[in-house]
């Protein structure tokens, strides 16, 4: 069986070519077929008119019926036509093919022209009735007859020339079709090349949009596809690079001190100190780690997430009281602005509580003494909508997308921080049908993050 494209379309156009070509034939031959009877029942019609005519004549004369027959049958045959006389029930008097004679011929009794068989065949024939005269001669039928133009003989003529014609049309199909699948084959094979390269490592590579609309479609959906996998490789070797450095700082610290005290470098009131940053180094890989592990979980599908009826505005307010402590230290308020219909959104608890905890603690951290942290919670088009907002300095130039990576972290957030807040707050939100985004405020008066949440039914 033939696999490639290139041999697919050279068949396809050769069976096509062929398939014309029996049409064409059989149209040409039916065609051939009506031509030559209609021609051959104008060529029996003036035939005829003579021999009615002569016949007509020597009755008149009373001339020997023998010899009138006689005389008509070899003009006939001069002819190349066939002579028969028939009564009118039927019954044959002259055949100048001897066949019928004394027998019945079936013929039609209505019109001048028409058809009958005979030993297998078809004969179309023309007829003129003779009329009785005075002498009281029996009125009969004279028919001049002719084989009708068989089918298969008229392709039999046209076959030779349907074998050249064949040919040539072959040969034709085959340059068209070498060039058709040349204008296909090319550019998929230049595409199977570039997915080569792709694959093996050159991921800058591209395919050209080059051939048929679909094998250009196919080339733009390659092209797609290399770019997003070349993005998803740039992220995770960035991603790769902010976790080395991330992860260096804190085992370096760990490694230091906990080798200053194996070998008694730290001693005496100098061990507390250090095993007190061992600690707290600890906590921040584990907390880094455990972040990780929750932001990976949520984006790949992977963490089961409980389905409830959630108040967002109760967990607004648990988040508001977790905070507190830390805020009065910090010398910023909290101002609260919730609308009585607030919808409430299906989803995981603990999740959602995670995400405006951490959207308010970000808010706090980024707030200067004396600052407040402004809450407003309302209804908006099927959602519930939740926008936190600050008066610290706002987001740097482009970092409305880059803030929600992880281990992002602006030019004021606390160094012993894992980076991973707002990151983990887009994962829940985006795991729960929703949105985050942020934007500075007009006048620079600050950062405004907004949550939207769809709301349950």
């Amino acid at each position: 069986m033939v696999r490639t494209v290139g041999g697919r379309l050279f068949l396809s156009y050769l069976a096509v070519v062929l398939v014309g070509l029996i049409a064409a034939a059989v149209t040409i031959a039916g065609l051939l077929v009506r031509y030559e009877d209609e021609v051959s029942r104008v060529r029996l019609q003036e035939l005829g008119a003579p021999l009615l005519t002569a016949m007509a004549t020597a009755l008149r004369n009373n001339q020997d019926p023998k010899g009138i027959v006689d005389a008509l049958v070899e003009q006939a045959k001069s002819a190349d036509a066939r002579l028969i006389i028939i009564t009118s029930t039927r019954r044959v008097l002259v055949d100048s093919d001897n066949v019928l004679t004394q027998q019945t011929l079936d013929r039609p009794t209505q019109g001048n022209f028409g058809t009958f068989n005979d030993r297998g065949d078809q004969w179309l024939f023309v007829q003129q009735v003779i009329r009785p005269n005075a002498t009281g001669v029996t009125p009969a039928v004279i028919v001049v007859a002719r084989p009708r133009a068989a089918f298969a003989d008229a392709l039999r003529a046209l076959f030779p020339s349907l074998i050249v014609a064949g040919v040539v049309a072959a040969g034709f199909a085959l340059i068209v079709a070498g060039l058709l699948s040349r204008t296909i084959t090319q550019p998929l094979r230049e595409l199977v090349a570039s997915v080569r390269r792709f694959a093996h490592g050159e991921y800058r590579t591209r395919a050209s949009l080059a051939g048929p609309t679909e094998v250009a479609e196919l080339g733009t959906a390659f092209n797609d596809m290399a770019s997003e996998i070349e993005r998803a490789r740039g992220s995770e070797q960035a991603f790769l690079a902010d976790i080395s450095h991330e992860l260096r700082t804190p085992l370096t610290s760990i490694q230091g001190f906990a080798q200053a005290i194996a070998e008694g470098e730290a001693n005496g009131a100098a061990i507390p100190p250090a095993a007190n940053i061992i600690q707290r180094e600890s906590r921040r890989l584990m907390r880094m780690v455990e972040g990780l592990l929750q932001v990976a979980r949520l984006q790949s599908g992977m963490q089961e997430l409980a389905s409830e009826r959630v108040d967002p505005a109760a967990l607004l307010a648990s988040a508001r009281t977790a905070l507190e402590p830390q805020a009065h230290e910090a010398g910023v308020s909290f101002d609260f602005a919730t609308s009585p219909d607030l919808p409430s959104v299906r989803g995981d608890p603990d999740r959602l509580a995670q995400l405006f905890l951490n959207l308010l603690d970000n808010a706090v951290k980024h707030s200067p003494k004396g600052g407040q942290v402004s809450v407003d919670a309302s209804r908006d088009d099927g959602y519930a909508v939740v926008r936190v907002s600050d008066e610290g300095s706002g987001l740097p130039q482009g970092a409305e997308k880059r803030l929600f990576r992880r281990f992002y972290r602006g030019e004021n957030a606390q160094r012993d921080g894992a980076g991973l807040g707002l990151a983990i707050a887009q994962a829940i939100a985006e795991a729960h049908g929703g949105s985050i985004s942020a934007r500075n405020l007009d006048g620079g008066r600050g950062a405004e993050f907004t949550v939207r949440l769809p709301a349950s039914s």
